[in-house]
């Protein structure tokens, strides 16, 4: 990143956290007055129960409450929902926060994080237990099937295999569907082993007998929400409600001692693969949600200065980031903030 762009995000940042609180206050009143207002938000692969957050946030009410009228757009890859969201076809979208840094660093990328929903990589590795690809040197001459390929997915495997001297070229990756179908292809002998979301591992875990999953752990903050600092500054009241809604629906789910009646609240209005197995699709959430609490309860949804300062270092350190610029430059917590008063 060019210096001028240091410089320009944290003014944009300032205009994120300059409104006062009189404009959200008038904006409570004027939701229900004139409408509920339109928001967009892309998931980065379809809908599961990995992105409940803010799936539940518009079934179970949430969003209504707050007087958004959001739309949750199934996506066709995390790169592809960033860019939707800087063409302006979406209001915000949710990525690897690794991804991101890559785009905002080194192609200035006018994006910025405003939320962390998972702490740590949501990313495991799908391997036979009796060849399981655990530590990352036995990654080397493997083929590795995922998603998308130059997504989030590829950019946390690289750094993975980069943070313990592996070079990333001596794996070939491969795009599989994202479904725990793809274990059959491991199965074959077609690819070693693939990645997959919580949702996936188990999934393919529960039809696999002989499959066996292992959480990548690349140092990163695993998954983002993020929006552009133009659209954040035009309607920023609307973000405000946006993460106020999405911190409510992430707490019912993480604080519920039954998970049923919220999947199927969920399964009512997103067609989502496996609800049919409440016991399979309860330990799915139940496992999703322990990734947005990773580093304390307190953090849901907040940016952890400390895990996104050692990031930075990390990706520079992998070449991954062409520069080292003040991680606080790249998040923004204000608007959780307001949320939460």
């Amino acid at each position: 990143m060019h210096d001028d762009d240091v410089k320009r995000f944290p003014s944009r940042r300032a205009a994120i956290t300059g409104a006062s609180a009189g404009a959200a206050t008038l904006w409570a009143g004027l939701a229900f007055a004139q409408g509920a207002a339109k928001f967009k938000f892309m998931t980065p692969f379809g809908y599961s129960l990995a992105f409940a957050p803010v799936l539940y946030a518009k079934a179970g009410g949430f969003f209504a409450k707050e007087g958004l009228d959001a739309e949750i757009v199934g996506g066709k890859g995390a790169a592809l929902a960033a860019q939707m969201t800087i063409a302006g076809q979406m209001d915000a979208a949710r990525t690897g926060a690794g991804n991101y840094m890559v785009a905002r660093v080194n192609n200035a990328a006018p994006l910025i994080s405003i939320a962390t929903i998972a702490q740590v990589s949501p990313f495991f590795v799908l391997s036979p237990k009796g060849k399981a690809l655990g530590e990352p040197a036995t990654f080397k001459g493997k083929k590795i099937g995922m998603a998308s390929l130059g997504g989030s997915m590829e950019e946390t495997l690289n750094l993975t295999l980069r943070r313990a001297a592996v070079d990333s070229a001596s794996v070939e990756k491969v795009k599989v569907a994202d479904s725990a179908a793809s274990y059959a292809l491991v199965e074959a002998g077609r690819i070693d082993g693939f990645m997959g979301n919580i949702s996936t591992a188990e999934k393919a875990l529960a039809s696999f007998p002989g499959a066996s999953a292992v959480r990548l752990d690349d140092g990163v903050p695993g998954q983002v929400y993020v929006a552009t600092p133009a659209q954040i500054a035009r309607n920023e009241a609307q973000y405000v409600a946006f993460l106020r809604a999405v911190h409510r629906s992430a707490s019912a789910i993480v604080d519920a001692r039954d998970l049923e009646p919220i999947i199927k609240e969920i399964g009512k209005s997103f067609e989502i693969g496996g609800l049919d197995d409440m016991a399979l699709a309860k330990r799915d959430l139940q496992g999703n949600a322990q990734s947005w609490i990773a580093k304390g309860r307190e953090n849901l949804l907040r940016h952890v200065p400390d895990l996104w300062a050692g990031a930075v270092n990390l990706m520079n350190d992998a070449q991954m980031i062409k520069a080292t610029p003040d991680p606080a430059t790249l998040y923004t917590n204000a608007l959780l903030d307001k949320a939460l008063r």
